[in-house]
């Protein structure tokens, strides 16, 4: 019992254990076999899905009966790999490269898992897409041209298979064959080759294809080369006449079309001389030049020879053998082939017929073995009656047909039967030209029995003239009535010529429309003029019409006529040129418009066209005064710019009005400038006023006035140390003396100038006449003695006159010396006259204080202060004592 149990126990652990293995192999998922293109990669995915411990996990491969190689996983926790690194250790998903066929094979995915080992297998299939080629070769076997279509499809695996289409279907027994080789290197591929054989002559497509099929193309590879074909060709002969130098020839032609290769030709002859070969594109052909009369009604025959003809063509052609056969005449009214009636005054035809088959022939009719009458004339094969059927017409004529050695003769006799009396319609005409300017409409009814009578009818209603003639002969009458209307007519206008006669059930007519003349060409312009000081504008405006002339009017803005002249002249083609000119002044019409009105025949209403007048604006002026070296003399310059007459330009002078000649006018881009100048001595205008004037055509003026400056020269003075020698000189000059030190040279006497002049020029000289030389404001001294020096601005001039001496330092102390001692005793003198006149002052009267004041007054000069007057004034009651004032000049003599 105890047995029994123990084995139901160890039975039940037992069927719990593999159910637990189940379990773990159904967790394993691993991915379906693969197929694999060499070249490209593959993935293997392997996972585990259960949830216990893994203890490791590997891809591996077996590589012989008793060894597996381990390609990639885990093992004790470490990553290996062969061709790539798994994601986890649960999830085996490797990628591989399939780089040759030894990738192929089955991989395990194994699992170690509590001691126990789980695994699943996966089989791994390489493909190669095989590389394909086509080539074409030729080989001459006895003559016959075959051709071999080679496809290469190598490194194929599974081993290709290999079709062809020959055009679009495949090839089917004789004459094909195919020769199929196969070989397998050691790397796995198969290499197909397949060889496609034909004799070029039987087969006529252009395009042969190779057709590889494999499970790495999704759809079979078409590989398509071009085959050289033979193409049948069309052989024909023709005969054909050609005209050389005045003979026939039959040009004979064995041609060949659309055939490939080229046609060998040739032609049945006794000679080969003529001979032409020719080739054009796919025709090509064998020519020759037969004489027609030598080979009249021969046969030749043309020989072709092709590779797709199994034996030699031949085409032949018999020339004609040339005939002239007379069959009779074809006219109007006669009974038979000898004679011929013709009504009188019909227009007839007679019509010479013959059989032949002659490329040309010669024709020459004769009446009564003459010459054929004038009315009668020979068109073709045609004997006409120009000008209808006349008595003297009627004869018998004679028409010769020839062609070389070949003749024939046709006769027959002519008679004319008179016209009846009975009413003939007239021949209509209507004639249409252009005479003098004027449509001539004329219709004629001619040729009538009896005359007929025409009349006009008009569309429009227009300036016209008819009239109307007649004539007759032979019993026939001709009326003619001709209408004339002008050349131009604002509307279309048509003319209807109206013919009554008895020969008419109602009255003919015949209609023309006149065609519209072109509308006129105007044309307007203007141009602008100086005539006596004046501005004209000049407009004008042309019209080109057809004949007559066009009437062209002027009209001012204000509606008023404006006087002119047309004047016209004939053109070419029936046309004519009308212009009328007129001179406008400027200044009167400025800033208005103008119409000029042209009026004609073809415009329904008057035409304007307008031209505006441009504003008259007054000129710019400007002035300017410029010095001139030579000759010495100032120009005042007068510059007009705009619409300027150069009489209109003068100066006002202040003394005298005076009007110079201006200059030449000066053009600059389409502006006219004038230029009026002036030349004058500056002391005539000096601080003055000069002003230009431009006087305009009526009234008004413009003026630009220019101030001509004032200068002084005040004086010249000395800038190196100088006294006052004397008052006057004998010429009443300021005599300055100066003292410079001995033994220097080229000692310089500075000078300055007061004055307002821009510039001025210095020269000095000598008492003797000698010219002393000036370097900038200084002169250089020569020697001691009287000098003068002047400084000029045109007629300005200020002069200074100095002594000049030299001494050395001896000299210079010694007057040092006497000139302190003079001053010294000059003071003191002066000192003791002071205390003088103070100290005795209280004690004179007023007796001796005037005696005293003439005393004092005899001691003063003329050129010291103003003369001593003063009134005494004495206060009332008041002792004040008064106090005078005197001046007293001491006049040194001194060479200083």
């Amino acid at each position: 019992m105890g047995c029994s149990r123990l084995l139901s126990l160890a039975l039940f652990l037992h069927v719990v254990r593999c159910l637990e293995i189940q379990g773990e192999e159904s967790s394993l998922q691993i991915s379906e076999n693969v197929t694999a293109v060499l070249g490209e990669d593959v993935y293997l995915s392997c996972q585990y899905l259960g949830k216990s411990q893994i203890q490791s996990a590997e891809w591996k491969r077996q590589t012989n009966e008793s060894n597996f190689e381990r390609l990639a996983g885990f093992s004790n926790g470490s990553l290996f790999n062969n061709f790539s690194n798994s994601d986890s250790i649960t999830n085996l998903t490797v990628q591989v490269k399939v780089s040759s066929v030894d990738v192929e094979g089955e991989y395990i995915c194994k699992f170690k898992i509590e001691e126990e080992f789980f695994f699943k297998s996966v089989y791994i299939t390489v493909l190669g897409q095989p590389d394909v080629q086509i080539l074409v070769s030729e080989e001459i076997i006895n003559n016959t041209s075959y051709q071999s279509v080679t496809c290469f499809a190598d490194g194929g695996r599974p081993p290709p298979q290999i079709s062809w289409l020959v055009g679009s279907l495949p090839p089917s027994g004789n004459p094909f064959t195919v020769n199929v080789s196969q070989s397998l290197p050691s790397n796995g591929l198969y290499n197909l080759r397949s060889v496609l054989r034909f004799p070029t002559h039987l087969q006529n497509e252009e395009n042969v294809t190779c057709v590889i099929q494999h499970p790495t193309l999704p759809h079979p590879k078409l590989a398509t080369v071009r085959v050289e074909t033979y193409t049948r060709p069309n052989v024909t002969v023709k005969a054909e006449m050609a005209q050389e130098r005045g003979r026939d020839f039959w040009v004979v032609s064995c041609i060949s079309s659309g055939g490939s290769p080229d046609t060998d030709i040739s032609l049945a002859l006794n000679t080969t001389e003529g001979l032409q070969e020719k080739k054009d594109s796919d025709v090509q052909s064998l020519s020759v030049h037969l004489p027609a009369a030598e080979y009249d009604g021969r046969s030749l025959t043309c020989m072709f020879t092709h590779p797709t003809f199994t034996h030699m063509e031949e085409r032949s052609i018999a020339l004609p053998t040339f005939y002239l056969h007379k069959v009779g005449t074809d006219g109007s009214n006669f009974q038979d082939a000898e004679c011929l009636e013709l009504q009188e005054g019909e227009t007839d035809t007679i019509s010479l017929q013959i059989t032949s088959n002659v490329p040309r022939y010669s024709l020459i009719c004769t009446k009564d073995d003459g010459p054929l009458p004038e009315n009668v004339e020979l068109i073709g094969q045609n004997l006409t009656f120009l000008s209808g059927v006349k008595h003297q017409d009627a004869g018998l004529y004679e028409c010769r047909f020839s062609y070389h050695h070949l003749n024939t003769v046709l006769r027959f006799n002519v008679k004319v039967k008179p016209r009846p009396l009975q009413p003939v319609p007239p021949a209509i005409s209507v004639g249409l030209r252009r005479e003098d300017g004027r449509w001539v409409i004329e219709c004629v009814a001619a040729e009538a029995v009896p005359a007929a009578s025409v009349s006009w009818l008009v569309s429009q209603s227009v300036s016209e003239e008819f009239w109307f003639n007649s004539t007759s002969y032979n019993g026939s009458h001709a009326v003619r009535g001709v209408f004339l209307v002008p050349v131009c007519s604002p509307w279309e206008l048509t003319a209807k010529c109206v013919i009554y006669h008895p020969a008419f059930e109602r009255p003919e007519n015949r209609s023309i429309t006149l065609p519209l003349c072109a509308h006129p060409n105007i044309t307007v312009n203007t141009s602008s003029e100086w005539r006596g000081g004046r501005k004209f504008t000049k407009v004008c405006c042309s019209v080109i019409s057809v004949a007559s002339a066009a009437d062209i009017l002027w009209l001012a803005e204000d509606g008023s006529n404006i006087s002119n002249v047309v004047q016209t002249e004939l053109l070419a083609e029936g046309l004519v040129s009308a212009w009328s000119t007129v001179d406008l002044p400027s200044s009167q019409f400025s800033g208005q418009n103008v119409t000029c009105v042209v009026k004609h025949a073809r415009l329904e209403t008057p035409a304007e066209r307008r031209i505006h007048i441009p504003e008259h604006k007054p000129p710019l002026l400007s002035v300017t005064v410029v010095r001139q070296q030579d000759p010495p003399l100032w120009q005042a310059v007068c510059d007009c710019e705009g619409e300027c007459v150069r009489t209109n330009l003068h100066w006002v002078l202040p003394k005298m009005a005076r009007t110079e000649p201006p200059p030449p006018a000066e053009f600059e881009e389409n502006t006219m400038k004038a230029t009026l100048t002036y030349q004058f001595p500056l002391a005539l205008y000096e601080g003055q006023n000069l002003t230009c004037v431009y006087q305009f055509d009526h009234s008004g003026m413009e003026r630009r006035t220019l101030q001509i400056p004032k200068y002084y020269i005040t004086s010249v003075r000395i800038l190196n140390r100088s006294s006052l020698l004397r008052g006057h000189h004998d010429d009443h000059r300021v005599v300055y003396g100066l003292t410079v030190q001995k033994n220097h040279l080229s000692q310089r006497i500075v000078l300055d100038v007061e004055s307002n002049v821009p510039e001025y020029s210095i020269h000095c000289q000598r008492s003797d006449g000698s010219v002393v030389d000036v370097a900038e404001s200084a002169m250089i001294l020569q020697d001691e003695g009287l000098y003068t020096c002047w400084a000029s601005f045109y007629h300005h001039k200020a002069s200074v006159t100095f002594q000049v001496e030299i001494t050395d330092e001896g000299e210079q102390f010694m007057q040092m010396i006497v000139i302190c001692i003079s001053s010294v005793t000059a003071v003191l003198l002066v000192s003791s006259v002071v205390l003088l006149v103070f100290c005795k002052k209280d004690k004179r009267t007023k007796y001796k204080e005037q005696k005293s004041d003439s005393a004092l007054s005899s001691l003063m000069q003329e050129s010291g202060s103003p003369e001593v007057k003063k009134p005494a004034e004495a206060a009332e009651n008041k002792g004040i004592a008064q106090l005078d004032n005197y001046a007293i000049v001491l006049d040194v003599k001194s060479t200083l």
